[in-house]
């Protein structure tokens, strides 16, 4: 079985290794845009060979599409166009319903697989590829119903095979879902790091000597890719601005406990944010 990768990221990068590590496919092939990240996932040993992405397609009997979701909603048909009747095609889009939709008429539809494994980190490009990096982690598949039970078997095996835990909801619950548990974080941090660095202007060594382990780890994300998150942001909009409008209501809320003193409020208010150390991550 020859696996293609296109798209040798962090996520597409993370999936050779772990296949590779688990001798899962024969031959590993890839492509990517990026001459740099197709240099180091050769180096890594990510893939075999890099290819033309038309040779790809012909050559490959799973076809790993990895890249921002604008480019995946754009370059899935023509792929679907070109593919034999037992090629299975798997997505790993942090959005879900566009994609979907996109392709939902296309007479191969059945042999594509949407999924969304859950494993992102800031750091991008194949050196930051990690074979382990899935262990224990959740990944989501959309509209099962419109995948061949073949196509869904082998999405399933690789899957497991990287050690992760398989969800299966729509489309539209998962942009739902995600908009609130991975998006809006991603916000979040986007518009803490730029308050901090707005307050701070000219006053860099003030900032380097205060800043603590909250503001870093509240603004990890903020390191993420805008050429990653923008598509994502584009593509799950109206879910998005739904969390934001319902996060700002918090922010309100907390800031009018402190403007009427209502302190007993806050103390109730963090006590019930406690609660999510309750919550159980993998």
């Amino acid at each position: 079985m020859n696996i293609g990768i296109i798209g040798l990221g962090l996520i597409g990068g993370s999936i050779g290794l772990g296949l590779r590590k688990s001798n899962f496919g024969d031959k590993f092939i890839g492509t990517d845009s990026n001459k740099e990240n197709a240099s180091n996932a050769i180096k890594l040993g990510i893939v075999d060979e890099i290819i033309p992405l038309q040779d790809l397609i012909i050559q490959s009997s799973v076809i790993i599409l990895s890249i921002p979701v604008d480019g995946i909603e754009k370059i899935l048909p023509r792929i679907l166009n070109e593919i034999s009747t037992d090629t299975v095609i798997i997505d790993t889009g942090s959005t879900k319903y566009d994609i979907c939709n996109k392709v939902y008429s296309h007479p191969k539809r059945s042999r594509f697989v949407a999924t969304h494994p859950i494993a992102g980190i800031e750091k991008s490009g194949a050196i930051s590829a990690h074979h382990n990096l899935f262990y224990k982690k959740n990944c989501i598949i959309c509209d099962c119903e419109l995948s061949d039970p073949d196509a869904m078997s082998i999405a399933k095996k690789i899957y497991s095979t990287i050690d992760m835990q398989i969800i299966s909801i729509t489309s539209k619950e998962h942009d739902l879902y995600i908009a609130y548990v991975s998006h809006l974080p991603h916000v979040i941090s986007f518009a803490l790091a730029c308050t901090v660095l707005e307050e701070f202007e000219n006053k860099e060594k003030i900032f380097n000597n205060m800043m603590g382990s909250g503001l870093y780890s509240t603004t990890r994300l903020a390191k993420s890719k805008p050429e990653t998150w923008l598509p994502i942001f584009i593509s799950n909009r109206k879910n998005l601005i739904k969390s934001i409008n319902f996060y700002i209501n918090h922010l309100e809320i907390f800031r009018d406990f402190l403007i009427s003193e209502k302190f007993d409020k806050i103390d109730q208010y963090i006590k019930k944010a406690n609660k999510m150390k309750d919550k159980k991550y993998v």
